[in-house]
């Protein structure tokens, strides 16, 4: 489950996924859910203005303006990419790059890290942001109590030894030694807000602030002309809540909306090329994947889940549950673009290995429920077409389709299970991976994994990559996910919106700078 960080303390989210499941769909941008409930939208006219960009997104009911709620949809995460920021992020190619910081520098051990903020920088009730900002949000983030969603990326902050050394430069004391620091600060639900305004009415540094809001049913941001960045084109951005991805397809097509944020590879192909709608492709990392738990026998035994593994025809996941939209991956995640995942032979269908490692683990007959709420495009179609493989090898998979409440209720205690991943390696590392965190409802737990997790948290950015090669390896011959593809994140668009760009996290959204809309 990682679209959001884990290891806080859980929370029964609104709608979708636990805390940690929610960054989630695409980083809160591309692949929404035709689950989700709310009230509908307001009627609208037709026809686009010429300074706004109209984007249908999932209706969200218990929506918030709150960066850290701890319980946030994609829709939600749209908006606040768009209201806040952080102190680095990732660009549309997936790069670390300086935002609200400019300089982060260590101390010998890694255990102090100095921060540089960017000068010249105001809130969008036009007050300077400074280093008090800063060190009023990393405390709300470290309190336990507010239960944030990235609290598990920065547990190893000690709240005594934040403070402001000056106007532009934070200080702040680790637990441990942690190399990876600058990466963190990336998270979605990580943002900086102006001290004293969160949670009940943030103010972020964003390019856009609110001009109305009304929970599950429409967001209206005005453009920040204050804004320290490059400024957005656009005037306005009106994010417009739909109760399924039919319903944002129709809505686009019918010039209600400029953008449909969410569309399943069927919409997309039906939706491209008909009565003035493009699609953006995003060709990123973002996966789906089935989890097996380790805690439940026979998915204790690697054999069966290597077995498991060698059903499934990765290419008939990419054709039938994707459309196409997807790459073919083999069992571990993505590496990132300065450290590759390591060249290991791409996994294929053996269905003769597959009944030896079964019949070797005494599970010749084995039969088995998929969990599913469906909640993202391919989810069920990927889980369909697994269970056909595994049919070929004697193995009986039924695939559950259950509501998201009924999903998240048992969340963690699902033997197998559907589920995504939209974090880069670092971050998804430390949600995810490690045991005792809320997103590892896996609840895989290697000790050699585990050892070189903590040896590349306390190593220097030049040493990261061999120590995270050799985790992939673990993955790839240990571990407790199947991971049949890199799945595209998919945006159809009036064509009158020029200056969209994709986006390898999954969020082009998050990036409207030259975005225009014409008439």
């Amino acid at each position: 489950m990682s679209g959001t960080p884990a290891g806080n303390p859980p929370v029964r989210p609104r709608a979708g996924r636990p805390p940690v499941r929610l960054l989630a769909a695409a980083t809160g941008v591309a692949l929404t859910a035709a689950t989700l409930a709310g009230c509908a939208p307001p009627d609208r006219a037709g026809g686009g203005s010429s300074g706004t960009l109209r984007i249908a997104a999932s209706t969200d009911a218990g929506e918030s303006l709150n960066p850290y709620a701890s319980n946030q949809s994609p829709t939600q995460e749209l908006r606040s990419a768009l209201l806040y920021e952080g102190l680095t992020h990732l660009s549309p190619t997936g790069r670390l790059e300086w935002r609200l910081a400019t300089e982060m520098t260590p101390n010998a051990d890694l255990t102090v890290w100095t921060i540089k903020l960017r000068p010249g920088v105001t809130f969008s009730d036009g007050s300077d942001f400074t280093s008090a900002d800063v060190v009023a949000s990393i405390k709300y983030l470290r309190d336990p109590e507010h239960a944030v969603q990235g609290l598990a990326l920065i547990e190893m902050i000690d709240p005594d030894e934040v403070e402001a050394v000056d106007r532009l430069t934070v200080r702040v004391g680790l637990s441990r030694p942690f190399g990876p620091f600058k990466d963190v600060w990336a998270n979605v639900f990580l943002p900086m807000t102006k001290a004293g305004t969160a949670p009940a009415k943030p103010i972020g540094t964003g390019p856009f602030a609110v001009r109305s809001f009304t929970a599950g049913r429409q967001s209206s941001l005005k453009r920040f002309d204050g804004y320290w960045g490059a400024k957005p084109k656009l005037e306005a951005v009106e994010i417009i809540e739909y109760q399924s991805q039919q319903a944002q397809a129709n809505a686009l097509l019918s010039d209600q909306v400029d953008v449909a944020s969410g569309a399943t590879p069927a919409i997309a192909k039906s939706l491209g090329g008909k009565d003035g709608v493009e699609l953006l492709d995003s060709k990123g990392d973002f996966t789906l994947r089935i989890g097996l738990n380790t805690t439940v026998a026979p998915f204790d035994d690697v054999r069966v889940r290597q077995a498991l593994r060698l059903l499934i025809d990765r290419r008939e996941v990419v054709s039938n549950a994707f459309g196409g939209y997807a790459r073919v991956a083999s069992d571990h995640e993505a590496g990132t673009p300065q450290c590759p995942a390591p060249d290991v032979p791409q996994r294929q269908q053996d269905i003769g290995q597959a009944k030896k490692l079964l019949a070797e683990a005494g599970q010749s007959d084995l039969s088995f429920s998929i969990a599913t709420d469906g909640l993202l495009p391919g989810m069920q179609e990927m889980a369909q077409v697994f269970s056909e493989n595994a049919a070929k090898a004697g193995v009986k998979v039924d695939v559950n389709v259950i509501t998201p409440q009924e999903f998240l209720s048992k969340w963690g205690k699902w033997p197998v299970y559907v589920d995504f991943n939209t974090l880069p390696y670092l971050p998804y590392v430390i949600t995810s991976l490690l045991p005792r965190r809320v997103a590892n409802a896996t609840h895989w737990d290697d000790r050699e994994f585990g050892r070189l997790a903590e040896e590349l948290f306390a190593a220097p950015e030049s040493r990261q990559c061999p120590i995270m090669n050799r985790m992939h390896k673990i993955e790839y011959e240990q571990g407790p996910m199947i991971t049949p593809a890199f799945v595209n994140v998919l945006l159809p668009y009036r064509s009158r919106v020029r200056g969209l760009v994709t986006d390898v996290s999954g969020r082009p959204l998050s990036f409207l700078s030259n975005v225009t809309v014409g008439k």
